[in-house]
């Protein structure tokens, strides 16, 4: 590694090595789950996932409301943690609607395990201010912060599974009070990272999404990485800011529902940071993560089958080309910035 080489991070969508894949991983070892995309991260400073689910032996799992429909409970074994710092991984987000799937109890053994294997997190904890606390990582010298939260659902406040001043939970998302932690750290140098659960499962990216960026940019983001669809969603440039909306799953271990035409992949995304924290370039790489097809082992995706959907994700004001299985693009300085005043017509994106 050269001094001049660019700061490298990786980021995984949903990630749990355990659930339904416990049977194979106890007879493969953990580290199977990563065999397929190990390459992918080798490069890597550091790797960002969002740990979709509590790491407890517990066995009772927590309530949740009958809604009529089908609700899962994660769980992986605190073993699963080697295999991950093993793979690079060293920031985990824990804001996300499974982190409770065992109780409060659960909750804490997660927080315990995490500590104990030098991991860094945020998005939950013991009480609200624990939970809203941004985490900092120095990275070859240059500081990153990340700030985790996720979106306000209806079903999941009528749980009480938000944090609360004496409540063990995810944070909420909000923009306010995004923009107050993110503006406490304005006078370090550095970039600021927020790691949003947000949208609907198996759907495309929402309006209410796309405004949540924008705010959120606003607030002071350097980069939003976003999870919990299960399915990839666009990247693009707001007002200077990358956002990735939705990287999908990375390694789960559930079988996913991909049918009726729901794209059975994730992103590992990877960017590439100068030592003043500017975005150099990013690059994208499409892995497949249907469990029916990679027996919970993701592999990277054939460039072919996946061209379609890489175009339509990929943000078209860059110039993409392929690179190491996946596309790159490099970030001209001229679009990089959140100084930069971009047309919101141009930002737009469908639902």
């Amino acid at each position: 590694m050269t001094a001049d080489r660019p700061i490298r991070v990786s980021f995984l969508g949903d990630t749990l090595i355990g659930g339904e894949a416990q049977d194979v991983l106890e007879r493969e070892g953990y580290d199977y789950a990563f065999g397929g995309i190990r390459h992918l991260l080798d490069d890597s400073d550091l790797v960002v996932a969002n740990l979709e689910g509590p790491v407890t032996q517990r066995a009772e799992p927590g309530a949740k409301h009958d809604t009529g429909r089908k609700r899962y409970w994660y769980r992986a074994h605190p073993d699963s943690l080697d295999a991950m710092r093993r793979a690079g991984i060293g920031v985990v987000s824990l804001a996300n609607n499974h982190v409770l799937d065992y109780g409060p109890e659960g909750l804490l053994d997660t927080i315990e395990a995490l500590d104990a294997r030098g991991f860094e997190h945020c998005g939950a904890g013991r009480n609200r201010p624990a939970a809203r606390r941004p985490v900092q990582v120095e990275v070859r010298g240059l500081t990153f912060s990340f700030s985790s939260a996720m979106q306000r659902y209806d079903i999941y406040v009528a749980e009480q599974v938000y944090a609360g001043r004496d409540r063990p939970g995810p944070e909420r998302l909000s923009p306010q009070r995004l923009s107050q932690d993110l503006k406490r750290g304005e006078s370090q140098r550095g970039v600021r990272v927020v790691l949003a659960h947000w949208g609907r499962n198996y759907r495309p990216v929402n309006g209410r999404q796309i405004r949540l960026a924008r705010n959120i940019v606003d607030a002071g983001a350097d980069l939003i990485v976003g999870h919990h669809p299960h399915v990839p969603q666009p990247l693009r440039l707001v007002r200077g800011v990358p956002v990735a909306y939705s990287l999908g799953n990375g390694l789960l271990g559930t079988p996913g529902r991909f049918h009726s035409g729901r794209p059975p992949y994730g992103l590992v995304l990877t960017v590439d940071f100068g030592v003043d924290g500017s975005v150099l370039a990013l690059e994208v790489v499409p892995i497949k993560v249907d469990n029916s097809l990679v027996n919970f082992r993701p592999v990277v995706a054939d460039g072919a089958e996946v061209g379609p959907l890489l175009r339509e994700l990929l943000d078209p004001e860059l110039v993409w080309g392929e690179h190491g299985g996946g596309l790159r693009a490099e970030v001209p300085a001229q679009l990089a910035g959140k100084m930069l005043a971009l047309d919101d017509a141009g930002e737009s994106i469908e639902p």
